[in-house]
């Protein structure tokens, strides 16, 4: 991952690219490489790390307030609110963001200029740059709090050897410029309580900043802030303040397609219900079509029984046809004719079933009445050579069910 501190105003156009210092960390944070470079260099230098920026604190506000509430939405709706009497800029110039809620119980809030957010974004992108995360500098000092009072150290980041780094176990990190350094901590401590004015002073005296004993307990501490440690506080792991949200969010932090996502997921369900149908239904034909057939071999063996079923189909026609060895004016294909040829003429009458040989037709008909069953009878008793026989005849709600057999006259 790579790791970019921004520069606090970028290069005018026309004069040189701004440069930026930055870190080559590995996953477990470990500083494997660094400089100082513009980001096109960089993009060309490592086009496949990904790349977090950070945003300097001079141009960076920390502040801690409190919130009630507790949902994220909420919280971002009352942050302005909360902010309002510490600014003194239009709310509509200021790019607000809240962070983790501290011990205290008190929200971290972010604020800088949208001028100032706009600007680094077109930096990135002109250099051809996705960030992930732009991060305030300060916030990766959050662990250096002593544990009441105030801490103060040189800045351990290049190119800021003339400020100082600020803790308090009240108010979130600070850079501070050494011109500046006595009066802003003065300041600070006068809003303590008097058993809280304490200094841990590292790396500077008391001389150095201008401050009497009168001003609050001073004491001299070895621990230093180190650069690796802030390093590590931006990893992903360590759900580091971002500022990238709001207007900022899908511009940069999220490739452009992934506005799409819902669209693309409603059209995958889509194609996954019209795929499933398509199979459904191609699994209810191939049933379907195994159940005709198994029909037509079952009709076969009960129509032809002393034939050899080799393709049914074809059989029957021929059979119908009178070519199936039995030609003739008594061939079973004459016999079929001469016998559904009426039955066919009676839209009403429907064949549930029949069974032929060459001597006789069986057939199961569904009549609307008893007097279309005779209508039939006397047509077919008509036929010349035929003779007819009723087998029996049942009526139900759905008409008359009746067995007939049809043979041929004895010359």
């Amino acid at each position: 991952m790579l790791i970019a501190l921004l520069p606090e105003e970028p290069a005018i156009a026309g004069l040189a690219p701004a440069r930026v210092y930055w870190w080559r960390t590995s996953r477990e944070g470990a500083v494997l490489d660094s400089g100082e470079d513009e980001l096109q260099a960089l993009r060309s230098r490592f086009p496949a790390e990904r790349l977090r920026l950070l945003a300097p604190a001079s141009v960076t506000n920390l502040y801690r307030v409190a919130m009630p509430v507790r949902r994220a939405s909420a919280v971002r709706a009352a942050l302005p609110f909360a902010l309002e009497d510490q600014l003194s800029q239009e709310l509509e110039e200021l790019h607000l963001v809240a962070g983790l809620r501290r011990p205290d119980g008190r929200v971290v809030a972010a604020v800088v200029e949208h001028r100032c957010m706009q600007e680094w974004l077109s930096l990135a992108q002109e250099a051809g740059w996705r960030p992930e995360a732009l991060i305030p500098q300060a916030s990766l000092h959050h662990d250096q709090a002593p544990a009441q009072g105030l801490r103060v150290q040189p800045s351990p980041w290049p190119g800021q050897q003339d400020w100082a780094l600020v803790t308090g176990a009240d108010q979130e990190p600070v850079l501070v410029e050494r011109g500046m350094l006595g009066f802003w901590v003065r300041q600070r401590l006068a809003q303590l309580e008097e058993e809280q004015r304490m200094v841990e002073l590292v790396g500077c005296s008391v001389a150095d900043l201008g401050l009497t004993d009168a001003d609050g307990q001073m004491t001299g501490v070895e621990q230093q802030a180190s650069l690796e440690a802030a390093l590590r506080n931006s990893q992903p792991s360590a759900r580091p303040l971002n500022l990238l949200t709001g207007p900022y969010t899908t511009g940069m932090a999220t490739p452009p397609w992934r506005k799409l996502r819902p669209v693309l997921a409603a059209a995958a369900v889509l194609l996954v219900v019209v795929i499933g149908q398509q199979v459904l239904q191609g699994i209810a034909l191939n049933s379907e079509r195994d159940r005709l057939l198994a029909e037509i071999d079952q009709l076969f063996d009960e129509t032809l029984p002393k034939s050899r079923r080799v393709d049914p189909v074809t059989q029957f026609r021929q059979a119908l046809e009178g070519t199936a060895g039995q030609g003739g004016i008594n061939g079973m294909g004459r016999l079929l004719h001469d016998v559904l040829a009426p039955v066919g003429g009676e839209d009403e009458v429907k064949i549930r079933q029949f069974r032929a040989t060459t001597a006789e037709v069986e057939l199961e008909l569904q009549l609307p009445s008893f007097a279309e069953l005779e209508k039939l009878r006397g047509r077919l008793a008509a036929e010349a050579g035929l003779n007819e026989s009723l087998q029996g005849a049942d009526s139900d709600s759905e008409g008359v069910t009746a067995r007939l057999r049809v043979q041929r006259k004895e010359s």
